[in-house]
Formats: C-alpha cells, sequence, structure tokens
C-alpha cells in the first residue's frame, strides 16, 4: 500500500493512462534523522559573540562533522565539507569566517563563492542571520551590485565578500577593486562545489592559476563545501592545486521523502511529465520540473497548457530579467509549476516546493539527490518523481530499481588543460598582467598564449609574452567574458523584429539552429532561417504556437586530428587511447517528428547546403577485434550498437547528461567515444578510466532487452547522427560475449587515420 497521496496518484494514472500502461513501478521511502551529534558550543574555543549568536538561533551544540570542519578549518588547513542538504554545512564554515573576522583587521578576510548571482544574493541573508550581532559584516559584490555600493565596498570592504568566479574572472582584469580583494583575502570558501566540474570547473581551476599569480604566490587557504560529490579530495585538489582534508557527514539530507518511478509505457515521458505535473497541482502540490535540455523544457511547459496549467520556464540561454521573474513567482507562490533545466538544482530559495519531477533519470546521481533535494525541505514531506521512458538506461533501472537508489555518486570531472578555455584564460592573463614570461607557466598555458600570437593578440619577445593590448581587449570584451561554456555564443535573433531571443553556444548551435530547424524559446516557437557559425549569429522567425513538430539533426562527425596523449589495456585485453581530438561535425539535413507520435522516426529532409563546424576536444577510443566471418555491413551494425550502448551506460558510470557524449564507429571495430564539449570537459577521460564498467552495462543492456535486434530500450539513440541506421543488438551482444570471454584473436594496432565513421 502505498502512502495516502501516492496511492491517489496511483488512481489518477490508471484512470487517465491505463492503456497506455502508464503507472508507478516503484516506491523508496528516505527518511533519516538528526546527524551525531558534537561538543556543546561553549566547548571549542569561540570567542562570546559567536556563542551569543549561536545560541541566539537555538544552536547549543555543533553536529560532529561541523566540529570537525571547523577545528580544521580554524587550523588553517584546506578543508571540503560534503554533507546532506539542510544538515547545516553553511554553519560549519561560516562559524570559522566569524572568528577570523574578529581577529584580523585587514578586510576582506574572507571570499565566499556562489556559481551564480542569485544563489549570492540568496545566502546573504543567511549569513546575516548566523552572523547575529556587530562586529563582522558581509556584503555581495557582482554585477548586478549598482555602482554606488561598489564604490562604498571598495573604500570600506566587508569582513565576508560574498561573489562568483564569473567577476573575479573579469575583476582581475578590469577592477582594482576585485584585484585588492582577491589580494587582500586569507580564506577562499568554494560552496556548491559539485558544480564546478566539466568546462565550468576548468574555468575555475584556470582562475585559481591566475589568483595564485596576482597573490605573487602566496597561497590563500580553500574551503570547499558540497552535499553531493563522489570524489571530494580527489576533485578539489585538482580544482584548487592543493592539498585538502575532507570532513563528511550524513550524505541524506534531513526529513522524509518518497522516491517515485514512474513507467512512461507507450507515451513520451514528456507528455507524462507534463500531465503528471498537472496532476500534482491539482492534489495542491507545488510542483518543480526538470529536464536537462532546454529545448525538452519549452516543450514540457507548452504540453501541460493542454492540460490547463501553466508551467513557467526557467533555462540558460534566456534574459537573466525572464529568469529572475520565475524565480519571483515560484518564491511568492504565484506560479502553479516550474520546468527548468539545471539553473535551479542548485540551493536558490524559491520557498515550499513539494515535489520534484525528473523528465529523465538525472546524469549522474550526484545531480539526482541535489535536485531531489528541493523537495520538501525544512520539515516538510517532500515528493520525487524519476519518469522512465524508452530509453536503455530508463529500462535498465526499471528492471532493477534497488540500483537506482543504490548506485554510486561518480567522480566529479574536469580538464585542466582544456585549450579552448585556457585561451580565454590566456589573454585575461596578458590583460591582467600586462606581459609574462613563458617559464612561470606551465606547458599548456603556454600552448594558449602561442595561438594568441598567432591570431595577433599578443607579441613573444624572446621568452616573454606581451599583450597587444588594443586588439587583445576588443576580442576579451566582445568574446570571452564567460566562463559558462568553451565554444563561441551565437546570437539567436528575431527577424522580424530585430530582437535578440537567446544564446547557444557552438557547436550545439548548429544542431539546433541549422536552416528549417524548430526552436523554441520562452513558450514560443520559431523556426530557424538559416545560422552562420562564422559570424556566430542566427536568424529564426516565429510559428504559430500549435504547430506540433520538432526537429532532430542529421549529420556526420569526422575526425580530423587525433594525438594519443595515454594507452592502456583494459582486463579484457582491449586496447584504449585517450588523446587530444579535432573534429568536423557537419549538419546534412534533419527529421522532422510529431512530438505526439513516439511510434515512427519521421521525416528526412536533406539541406541545400550543409552546414560545419570544427572544434577541439578529447576523446577516448577502442579497438575491437574484426569478426572474419561477418561481412562489412554486419561488423558496422555491431560496432555502431556498442558505441550507443557504451555511451547510454557512461551516464551511470561517468555522470554524462544525454548529449554530453558523442561517438563515431568504424566496420575496422575502430570506437571513438568524445566529448561533446569544446575543449573537452573530463567525461572521456573518466571513460578511459572506467571502461570496464561501462562496457559490463552496456553488456547487461542489450542482453535483458527482448526487441528483436535493436530498439529505443536498448541500442537506440534520440541523438544519432544517422537516425538509428545500421545497428544490431545481437550481433553486437555476439561481440562483446566473445570480449568478456576472451575467444577473439588480438586486434590490430589503432589505425592511424579514419576513414567515414557512423555517430
Amino acid at each position: 500500500m502505498y502512502e495516502p497521496l501516492l496511492e491517489e496518484l496511483s488512481v489518477l494514472l490508471r484512470r487517465t493512462w491505463g492503456q497506455a500502461e502508464v503507472g508507478i513501478r516503484h516506491v523508496y521511502v528516505e527518511e533519516t534523522g538528526e546527524p551525531e551529534p558534537g561538543p556543546c558550543i561553549e566547548d571549542i574555543g569561540l570567542p562570546q559573540p559567536v556563542i551569543n549568536a549561536l545560541k541566539s538561533r537555538g544552536i547549543e551544540r555543533l553536529y560532529k562533522f561541523q566540529y570537525e570542519a571547523v577545528k580544521k578549518i580554524m587550523n588553517g588547513d584546506n578543508v571540503v565539507i560534503v554533507a546532506g542538504t539542510g544538515t547545516g554545512k553553511t554553519e560549519a564554515f561560516l562559524i570559522p569566517l566569524i572568528k577570523l573576522g574578529l581577529e584580523e583587521k585587514t578586510r576582506p578576510v574572507s571570499l565566499l563563492l556562489y556559481p551564480t548571482k542569485a544563489l549570492a544574493r540568496d545566502q546573504l541573508a543567511r549569513i546575516h542571520g548566523v552572523l547575529g550581532f556587530g562586529g563582522v559584516t558581509a556584503a555581495v559584490y557582482d554585477g548586478d551590485t549598482p555602482a554606488k555600493d561598489r564604490r562604498r565596498i571598495s573604500a570600506s570592504p566587508p569582513h565576508i565578500l560574498v561573489t562568483n568566479p564569473d567577476m573575479i574572472h573579469v575583476g582581475l582584469v578590469l577592477s582594482p577593486a576585485i584585484r585588492s580583494f582577491v589580494r587582500s583575502a586569507k580564506i577562499m570558501v568554494f560552496d556548491e562545489l559539485h558544480v564546478y566540474e566539466g568546462v565550468l570547473g576548468a574555468h575555475v581551476r584556470a582562475i585559481v592559476e591566475r589568483m595564485r599569480r596576482h597573490r605573487r604566490g602566496k597561497r590563500p587557504q580553500f574551503i570547499g563545501v558540497s552535499a553531493t560529490i563522489g570524489n571530494p579530495k580527489e576533485h578539489a585538489e585538482t580544482l584548487f592545486d592543493a592539498p585538502v582534508e575532507v570532513v563528511e557527514g550524513p550524505r541524506w539530507r534531513k526529513g522524509t521523502a518518497y522516491h517515485v518511478l514512474v513507467s512512461a509505457g507507450k507515451l513520451s515521458r514528456w507528455t507524462v511529465a507534463a500531465g503528471l505535473a498537472s496532476m500534482l497541482i491539482d492534489l495542491g502540490l507545488r510542483v518543480l520540473v526538470f529536464t536537462d535540455s532546454q529545448q525538452m523544457a519549452e516543450l514540457v511547459s507548452r504540453i501541460a497548457k493542454g492540460y490547463g496549467k501553466q508551467l513557467l520556464v526557467h533555462r540558460a540561454g534566456l534574459k537573466p530579467e525572464d529568469r529572475r521573474m520565475v524565480e519571483q513567482k515560484l518564491r511568492m507562490g504565484e506560479a502553479q509549476g516550474v520546468v527548468a533545466t539545471p539553473t535551479l538544482e542548485l540551493g536558490i530559495d524559491i520557498g515550499y516546493l513539494d515535489a520534484v519531477i525528473m523528465v529523465a533519470p538525472p546524469p549522474s546521481y550526484a545531480k539526482y539527490l541535489q535536485r531531489a533535494g528541493r523537495a520538501g525541505r525544512r520539515g516538510r514531506t517532500g515528493y520525487v518523481f524519476t519518469i522512465l521512458g524508452d530509453d536503455p538506461i530508463d529500462a535498465y533501472y526499471e528492471r532493477n530499481p534497488e540500483r537506482f537508489y543504490g548506485q554510486e555518486i561518480p567522480p566529479s570531472y574536469l580538464e585542466p588543460d582544456n585549450e579552448e578555455v585556457l585561451k580565454i584564460h590566456a589573454l585575461a592573463l596578458l590583460l591582467q598582467e600586462k606581459r609574462v614570461l613563458a617559464k612561470y607557466l606551465r606547458e599548456p598555458w603556454r600552448r594558449a598564449l602561442d595561438s594568441l600570437v598567432y591570431e595577433r593578440l599578443a607579441v613573444k619577445i624572446v621568452d616573454r609574452y606581451v599583450v597587444n593590448w588594443r586588439p587583445a581587449f576588443k576580442v576579451f570584451r566582445e568574446n570571452y567574458i564567460s566562463i559558462r561554456g568553451a565554444g563561441p555564443q551565437v546570437r539567436i535573433i528575431n527577424r522580424d523584429t530585430g530582437e535578440v531571443i537567446g544564446y547557444r553556444e557552438l557547436p550545439q548551435a548548429i544542431l539546433d539552429l541549422h536552416k528549417d530547424a524548430i526552436y523554441l524559446c520562452s513558450g514560443r516557437i520559431y523556426e530557424s532561417l538559416g545560422i552562420d557559425p562564422k559570424n556566430r549569429v542566427a536568424y529564426v522567425r516565429r510559428l504559430p504556437d500549435d504547430t506540433p513538430y520538432y526537429t532532430r539533426p542529421l549529420y556526420s562527425v569526422d575526425i580530423v586530428d587525433y594525438d594519443t596523449i595515454m594507452e592502456r589495456t583494459t582486463s579484457r585485453g582491449i586496447p584504449l587511447a585517450y588523446a587530444r581530438a579535432v573534429l568536423k561535425i557537419v549538419v546534412e539535413g534533419y527529421v522532422l517528428r510529431n512530438y505526439y507520435d513516439t511510434g515512427k522516426k519521421g521525416y528526412k529532409n536533406w539541406l541545400d547546403e550543409p552546414v560545419s563546424y570544427r572544434y577541439v576536444t578529447r576523446a577516448v577510443s577502442a579497438k575491437y577485434p574484426v569478426n572474419g566471418e561477418w561481412d562489412w555491413m554486419s561488423n558496422a551494425e555491431a560496432f555502431h550498437a556498442i558505441e550507443h550502448a557504451v555511451i547510454s551506460a557512461a551516464r551511470p558510470v561517468c555522470g554524462a547528461g544525454l548529449g554530453d557524449m558523442g561517438g563515431i564507429s568504424y566496420p575496422s571495430g575502430d570506437i571513438v567515444f568524445y566529448d561533446a564539449a569544446p575543449g573537452g570537459s573530463g567525461l572521456a577521460r573518466l571513460l578511459y578510466e572506467r571502461y570496464e564498467k561501462a562496457e559490463d552495462i552496456a553488456y547487461e543492456i542489450m542482453a535483458q532487452c527482448d526487441c528483436m535486434d535493436g530498439c529505443p530500450r536498448c541500442i537506440y539513440s534520440p541523438y544519432c547522427g544517422n537516425n538509428n541506421q545500421v545497428l544490431s543488438r545481437t550481433k553486437a551482444l555476439h561481440m562483446l560475449g566473445l570480449v568478456r570471454k576472451n575467444r577473439y584473436k588480438l586486434p590490430a594496432p589503432l589505425a592511424d587515420k579514419y576513414g567515414k565513421g557512423i555517430v
């Protein structure tokens, strides 16, 4: 018997979609109490004003993990605090910051960095609540701080300065105040540490290196804080380039929550998500829906209108004022519900939320826990729904629900030598310092500076790089202000009004905005009139609001260059290589689909003028044996299916989101898996290290499927560049079976050159 609300919901699902086989498949109940207690606050050497402030908040003693964190921070150690939502992580690092603020005369004593401006402002109120007394001050200094307030803060800095990495990035170039703050601060706190992975993590690592240079090598004390991170020590040491101590509290949040797996049956997950949100709203719950795709967020909002509900959209690419409006309406209870990309994954105060719906299992279990933590906070019961559709990983978890809730938190990842990221920061460093000696830089930084010399943004004189000020500053202001990606941003312009409606990063932009592509933005539907990657602009026109179609690109990916960084052989004898790869992606056409019809592959259309883009990334290649008894096509079908299955398995193994990794397979047995992010996100490196585990899950996905020879629940992919052609589950299963039993001949060395592969 389900909990009463879930029982009522189960009845509604059967009544509405019983014939479509939609329903609750599994319920996991999370009930956790208080963390292990620690000492009384009078017994840990705190000043009396701090003790009084804590008592005013009802805090008489610390939890054990809080005490351990306070003790290590006051001892001067670099510390990472890992504990679940609502367990008191903020107090654990604020207490020593307040103590230090009372003791030190130079200000700011501490820099407290949050990944977004909204979260920084949201947390400032909580910081003031913990301070609770005069003598220690805190203030936000970022791009939204009024000029008069900036002047006041610059003249008389607070003890605790709250900002974000973006502000440090720009401020080290443009702001004397930021440069002064960075020199002064003794402690730097990075809250939501798990966010600083992938491309953003590479940016923050580069910013840390620039801050250290600005401080003339004098290292600050680093503190990292996160509710969900699988490898806190390794990740923090990569990010901070310094040793750290880890303090762990309880990983689950306090309180009670019901975690529910819902099968979408024969319907699309988007339809079920919108309908489920509607039912929960009718039951009196406040709802937040998560999806990992901007376009799918728009689609869920659009379908919800058919159920008579307005789900506001919150995602990247919208204007900041539009996102703030959605946050305010949700906080004030004026929104029926919101559908968001990970932009609302962090701890922004959006009021009381009863239920979270995840349109698909998130890219990693860490992200699942982060999103689930948004429901039922402050002592309220939370309901967390995850929709399982026709997808290899979804089918895997529907068959094994206990594995979903028992899975490990995968490691966080970043590529510290991402060329595209370092190019941005090398230019910023030159503008920051005017000239740089090569011998004091790591080799990847020197390569990035050499590329700036080639572009005439810098000059190299013997072993010294000197900035070419005017063109370098112009390029920085126009292209390198943002640290939220590595690829150039494409402006999306409404042809009829001339208004910029949003932005999309390359290379994803050519997949979403090729000619005739249907693009959704703020609940409106547009048709792309074409994209110009060179000038970074795409023009669109409005379509009727009842347009029932969407598009998927048909594209090819060619490997232009491949430089091996490291090699190993798996425990089953499969050679792997991790490499720097130059890719050329060419959109040749698209498939037009009706989003209410999940049973057809859609209608193919070919572009008169294909659109292409070339970029550098990281990749891992695997060399499988060729079956000599099969023809060319049979081998191609096997390796293409293995490629799809391993990319699916990379989601639980590496934390890769849908579309975060791509692949190319060849009839020769060569398969290349690449990071979709320019310069590399670190996912390919994780796959290289954890390949055997991904291969095992890929085998299990295909072995447990009962389809004829391939379907969406095992090897089909919505991101396949050739619309899921040339695939065979049975041949792939046969090949992996031989590999697992070591019944094959050793493969030939990795080919030096590739022909045209299958994506």
